[in-house]
């Protein structure tokens, strides 16, 4: 895999530093982006737990998905923008995103299938072998559920549901990929005005962003969505060229992170505030974020954040169906609050402890064996 990748993008990647991918310049260090995201992956956590355990503490936690396409915008930009811009295949820029995301994916997928199962074995699901067998081929292929059997509730990835914003951020990747060598800034901002306008028709239609992305029935909104986050980052990361965001104390960003995804907001009010926040909100504090400086202490806890979010993120679900069916087995009832303080930990150790001895073995191995070797 290129070099240029090696900050953590869309629910993806764990290392923070990225490398302009043409010139060749010492690495651009976005430290506090990298804590930001650890952070966000810990709050999605509290959007899957039993009875929305502490959910209304943080109620816009679902907001961590458009802050994760958002800067996934901005990490590509800088990685392979010019790569792309010069002639760069898009076959081999989707070699490389695929080689990042997919042994993890893989993991979650795994271990979400090991449960569906056990469930078979023991006689808590129904669902025929032949339509499980079905949705596993897709799964392998990295593509979503054909909406052709009840099995899964019309999720894009029955197996483990966060996974759909790792495909559309393929979806938007190929995208880029396609354009970036034409995209010049005129045609930005006709997609940011189409997909700002998307955005919020998908959202108003689906009364929130919190729903839209996981269902075969939110499509439509994801896609939206995804687009006008993904390219509104490359936008911020292009603007630096020629303006630069005030370099503020890192407790700023991260303060202001956590006040947009914790703000309480009237359910009349909970699709204003979304669009909001989706199109205004999050593109400002990558864009802040950005510039603020962190060193020492606390560079290295946004580091070790920045390095387990995309584990925490892509396996949580699943290892939350493990401890749960844990529990079952031995009959402990396990409080609410037991399950997200559990989750937490055996989700951040499961991430280190993958990143290490799994991830960037994989990786690697996929950069040897899959075809069209990228570029260093």
């Amino acid at each position: 895999m290129a070099k240029a990748e090696q900050m953590n993008v869309a629910p993806a990647s764990p290392e923070l530093t990225a490398r302009t991918a043409t010139t060749g310049a010492a690495a651009q260090r976005f430290l506090l982006l990298d804590g930001l995201r650890g952070l966000a992956a810990f709050a999605v956590i509290l959007d899957h737990t039993p009875a929305n355990v502490l959910g209304d503490l943080v109620p816009g936690r679902y907001l961590a998905v458009d802050f994760f396409f958002v800067l996934s915008g901005f990490v590509l930009a800088n990685a392979y923008g010019k790569r792309l811009e010069g002639g760069w295949s898009v076959f081999a820029f989707m070699r490389a995103r695929v080689i990042r995301l997919y042994p993890l994916y893989f993991a979650g997928m795994i271990i979400g299938l090991s449960l569906v199962l056990v469930g078979v074995m023991r006689g808590w699901e129904a669902t025929p072998i032949g339509q499980i067998g079905v949705f596993v081929l897709f799964g392998l292929l990295f593509l979503p559920a054909p909406p052709i059997y009840d099995f899964g509730g019309g999720h894009l990835y029955p197996f483990n549901g966060p996974s759909w914003s790792l495909f559309f951020e393929l979806v938007v990747n190929f995208i880029y990929g396609l354009i970036a060598k034409v995209l010049t800034w005129r045609w930005l901002f006709a997609i940011l005005i189409v997909g700002a306008v998307a955005l919020v028709y998908t959202l108003m239609r689906h009364s929130t962003v919190g729903g839209p992305g996981w269902l075969w029935g939110h499509f439509d909104a994801a896609l939206a969505r995804v687009i006008f986050d993904f390219f509104a980052g490359v936008a911020l990361f292009r603007m630096r060229e020629r303006f630069r965001m005030p370099a503020l104390p890192p407790l700023v960003p991260a303060l202001m992170f956590l006040a947009v995804i914790a703000t309480p907001v009237a359910a009349e009010w909970r699709a204003v505030y979304d669009a909001v926040a989706a199109i205004a909100f999050m593109p400002l504090l990558v864009a802040l974020a950005s510039e603020a400086k962190v060193s020492g202490r606390v560079g290295r806890a946004c580091e070790g954040l920045g390095a387990m979010s995309y584990g925490v993120y892509v396996l949580h679900v699943p290892l939350m169906g493990m401890l749960l069916l844990a529990a079952k087995t031995v009959q402990i009832d396990l409080p609410g609050l037991a399950v997200v303080g559990l989750i937490v930990v055996i989700a951040g150790l499961a991430a280190i402890v993958l990143h290490h001895t799994y991830d960037g073995p994989m990786r690697r191995w996929l950069s040897e064996k899959l075809p069209g070797r990228a570029s260093r």
